[in-house]
């Protein structure tokens, strides 16, 4: 597997000479920032939209900046990036049909012509090689892509899978999303798309699937740190660590995620582990660069359900400074998450049905209605069934709801302490 980002570039039957003599690919002055994600020997593909033809398999040989070759397609494209074909030029037919399998296109009309793109000027490492899978490799890559494997992305964790929640999907549209979809605007307004986020509330309210369904939406690399993924002997666990940041410089975009986050948050008073007090600080420092990044998209999202042991220093404007208490959800939100656990499984559940459950469901976490459709299933495959109304209320009496009331009490006056409670 080649372990390289790549980047899509466009032309059309009138700029793809040009692109191709010159050894050049270009784009307009406001593209430079999306560009400048790109690495020398990164691995680039040719997007001619006249055509829909994939051309490729070509090298970065320097990074984005302007006028590389002021002259090249009468200035009209100043953001440059030098290239080099490697080995013939290769041409795929239909390539928005091919690509459309493992990546998601936006339609651009123009006019009368209109034609699909990638959503995305650039990709880590996967799509690298599910893009790769279409071209006949050259005899210097064949001993790097034996293990090329070409498998259709997932749309699991999209936002359209995440029940409730509506402000936190809100503030990700606006400020994480919105941007990608509009970039020249983006560029010109100069908005920086990332920073940390930090989400409050019981467990298996969806704070985890919400991260991931960020990551979804940018097409960005999910990379998660929790204390069970660094640790290990002294030194070890910092090698592991400065690793997996590593590997974060590889990805056009990311989303970082920190499960229990109260672990390495929390005031750094009196601890005891001498493990977690070497580790605590390199990872600060490396949370510092990450919030300073300005060249690409890295958005931290930091997860607890202990809200009260975290240090009020990472609240502060820079770091985790904007605060989401995600509470237990609403009647409408285990109306929709009852529809989602139920969508494609076989069951006669009518909408009077649903919402009758959904109101028995209050006090329960997303996590325990997915439990207890589970159960539900369960049973109905014990009795060579379809799940029922009646499968379902008795899993209920079964199950008690994992949140107690005066865990969510606590949960209530932490938030209300910080005024979240009103924005609600």
């Amino acid at each position: 597997m080649i372990e390289k980002s790549c980047f899509f570039m466009l032309c059309t039957n009138s700029t793809e000479e040009e692109c191709l003599t010159r050894n050049l690919f270009g784009e307009r002055e406001w593209a430079l920032p999306y560009l400048k994600t790109i690495k020398i020997g990164d691995i680039g593909f040719l997007l001619n939209v006249s055509k829909d033809e994939l051309l490729g398999i070509f090298i970065a040989k320097s990074e984005a900046a302007l006028n590389i070759e002021p002259e090249a397609w009468g200035g009209e494209f100043p953001a440059q990036i030098k290239v080099e074909l490697i080995g013939e030029l290769q041409r795929i037919s239909n390539a928005s049909q091919k690509l459309k399998d493992f990546l998601e296109l936006k339609k651009v009309d123009r006019g009368a012509f209109s034609y699909f793109v990638t959503k995305m000027k650039t990709y880590g490492p996967d799509i690298t090689n599910k893009v790769l899978s279409l071209f006949i490799i050259p005899t210097n890559f064949e001993s790097e892509l034996q293990e090329l494997k070409a498998t259709s992305a997932s749309s699991e964790f999209s936002l359209a899978n995440v029940a409730g929640l509506d402000e936190i999907k809100q503030f990700v549209y606006q400020r994480i999303i919105a941007p990608f979809e509009d970039e020249e605007r983006a560029y010109r307004l100069k908005l920086k798309i990332g920073g940390g986020i930090l989400l409050v509330g019981p467990p298996g309210t969806g704070k985890t699937l919400i991260s991931q369904a960020i990551a979804k939406s940018i097409e960005a690399k999910f990379i998660e740190i929790s204390p069970s993924v660094i640790a290990g002997y002294p030194g070890e666990a910092e090698k592991r660590l400065e690793k997996i940041f590593d590997d974060l410089k590889k990805e056009p975009r990311a989303v970082l995620f920190l499960d229990e986050a109260e672990w390495i948050l929390s005031e750094r008073t009196g601890e005891g582990s001498t493990i977690m007090t070497r580790l605590k600080p390199l990872l600060l420092s490396l949370l510092g660069k990450i919030f300073k990044e300005r060249t690409k998209p890295i958005i931290v999202i930091a997860a607890t359900n202990k809200p009260e042991l975290i240090d009020p220093a990472f609240l502060r404007p820079g770091r985790f400074d904007r605060v989401f208490y995600v509470r237990l959800p609403n009647e409408q939100a285990r109306i929709e998450i009852l529809k989602l656990q139920l969508k494609d499984r076989k069951h006669n559940l009518r909408d009077e049905d649903i919402k009758e459950i959904a109101k028995k469901l209050e006090g329960y976490s997303g996590a325990d209605i997915e439990n207890i459709v589970d159960e539900a299933s369960f049973k109905a495959f014990e009795k060579k069934d379809i799940i029922k109304k009646e499968f379902i209320l008795d899993a209920i009496n079964r199950i008690p709801k994992s949140v107690g009331d005066e865990e969510i009490q606590r949960y209530e006056e932490w938030a209300r302490n910080r005024n979240l409670l009103g924005r609600l």
